[in-house]
């Protein structure tokens, strides 16, 4: 008896998990793609909130590092901002990299803009997609942007080598040290987000903002290196009680004292011919199979690199003369998406920028004097 009824208990689940599969809904392909591509991500409220948030984060640290690299505005030439997209998007300024930064800036900040605003509609699953492009197209300039940065950080590096190294100065020495080995964690991030998954963006974006951080404790660390070989030794003690924290620290990103101390130091030293302002050198070592894609080469094509403006660069500041790539696209946008009409400011009489000065930039770092007084 007791078979028996096993027997029908084994049918009797069967015929129930046969009825289930009969009733199921077809699975829609598509959307299950979707969903792996988008590595599990649920298009609602929190997740989306999340990942706007990231992107201004990203946008926000990017946009230092890319408004340093570009080229400093010259005297008749337009801001960006005042450029048609077309104009921005044609093959001429394509292969300049300066327009190519600041266009996919653009195209990030626009798709960015656009999820935000199908955010704020409740339309979480259209404001999706566009949030992932804009994503997407950070990852690329953060790929791009560590590069050169690498690049350049070798360049300072291997230029502060061949006038440490031949000396008996062991603290330069060591300082050069450290910042051969911040340039080797830089360039593994770079390999570890070249080599990850091409639709992680935020792990890629993850690895290759430490890169850039690791790249500017590079910096750091050779410009200290710099000053300490060139300063007598009568004032090396101060010297150090000043750079104390960057020193054993790696990860110190600086206060504005010790800025301020360096970039007079430093001014300093430029002006009475102790160290040359801008630098080059053509450094003769392999670089990583997975960064070869810019050399820095010597010549009229590349300009040397500025010791003022590196310094910059290492706290986050934007250099003097640069502009704001965030600020120029944002404007960009708002000339864009405003209404034209025709004759309102001449009807006016008034001029929307007073000032004279232009809107986009943004000098967060003061012009050089007529002449500093030695340290």
């Amino acid at each position: 008896m007791s078979r028996h009824w096993t027997r029908i208990v084994l049918l009797a689940l069967l015929l129930l998990n046969q009825g289930a599969q009969a009733v199921a809904p077809e699975v829609d392909n598509e959307e299950m793609e979707a969903r792996r591509r988008a590595n599990g991500l649920n298009p609602n409220m929190y997740n989306l909130d999340v990942l706007m948030k990231e992107n201004q984060i990203y946008m926000e640290f990017i946009n230092v590092a890319i408004s340093n690299m570009i080229s400093p505005k010259s005297e008749n030439q337009k801001s960006p901002s005042e450029l048609k997209e077309s104009e921005l998007s044609s093959e001429e300024n394509s292969k300049n990299i300066d327009s190519s930064y600041y266009y996919d800036f653009l195209k990030a900040n626009q798709k960015d803009l656009e999820g935000s605003i199908y955010y704020f509609k409740g339309e979480y699953s259209t404001a999706y997609r566009p949030l992932r492009e804009s994503q997407g197209k950070l990852k690329e300039m953060y790929e791009s942007v560590l590069e050169r940065h690498n690049e350049f950080s070798r360049v300072l590096i291997f230029y502060a080598s061949n006038h440490v190294l031949r000396t008996k100065d062991r603290f330069a020495k060591h300082l050069i040290k450290k910042a051969y080995k911040e340039l080797k964690i830089a360039e593994d991030f770079y390999t570890l987000g070249f080599n990850a998954q091409p639709n992680l963006f935020r792990n890629k974006l993850s690895l290759y903002r430490d890169g850039i951080q690791a790249s500017r404790r590079a910096r750091r660390f050779a410009l200290l290196a710099l000053i300490e070989f060139k300063t007598p030794n009568d004032e090396k003690a101060n010297y150090r009680k000043q750079k104390m924290n960057a020193y054993r620290d790696a990860e110190y990103d600086g206060t504005s004292n010790n800025y301020e101390y360096l970039k007079r130091t430093l001014r300093n030293f430029i002006e009475n011919k102790w160290l040359d302002s801008k630098i080059s050198a053509s450094v003769p070592f392999e670089r990583p199979e997975t960064a070869t894609g810019f050399t820095y080469n010597p010549g009229n094509d590349t300009p040397p690199l500025d010791l003022m403006e590196i310094l910059d660069d290492c706290y986050g500041i934007i250099t003097y003369n640069r502009i704001s790539v965030l600020e120029e696209t944002n404007l960009f946008i708002k000339r864009e998406n405003t209404p034209k009409i025709e004759g309102a400011a001449a009807s006016s009489g008034t001029n929307p920028n007073p000032s004279g000065t232009n809107p986009g930039t943004n000098n967060t770092s003061s012009p050089e004097p007529a002449k500093a007084t030695p340290n």
